[in-house]
């Protein structure tokens, strides 16, 4: 889902479907409550509450739709939020894990990017980092 090609990771379906529902049923929620509450204080504080759901599961389906890592003609490219790194595959140094976060650095030591380590194909960009020479600490 979301793919960037061959050798990428993807987005989990299970999660993704349940961030969409929890979106969607938070919003339809919040206004029907709205709608029909007709003053009352507790279907008002209902709503509200359904709104910050909605807010949360929308910044929760954005983190997930854009934390992608690919290789793209012999390059590592990685991307988060509104950050997104790339560097050539003979340019890895190493590769350190803390955290379920695997941190790429160049050979000067410099780090250069983060992957999550609990996306789909995250063992296919690892095997790549591994067989370009990449050391893993």
């Amino acid at each position: 889902m979301f793919s960037h090609g061959d050798i990428s990771t993807e987005i989990d379906k299970k999660p993704f479907v349940f961030t969409v529902v929890a979106l969607s049923g938070s919003l339809i929620g919040a206004v029907l409550l709205f709608v029909f509450s007709k003053g009352d204080g507790l279907a008002i504080f209902a709503g509200i509450m359904l709104s910050l759901v909605f807010l949360a599961s929308a910044a929760v389906l954005f983190a997930m739709v854009t934390d992608q890592a690919y290789i793209e003609d012999d390059t590592l490219c990685m991307r988060y939020m509104f950050r997104k790194s790339r560097i050539p595959m003979k340019e890895i140094g190493k590769v350190s894990y803390k955290d379920n976060v695997h941190s790429v650095y160049n050979k000067k030591g410099a780090l250069v990017g983060t992957i999550n380590a609990q996306l789909t194909g995250i063992d296919k960009i690892l095997y790549q980092l591994e067989k370009s020479g990449a050391s893993f600490v």
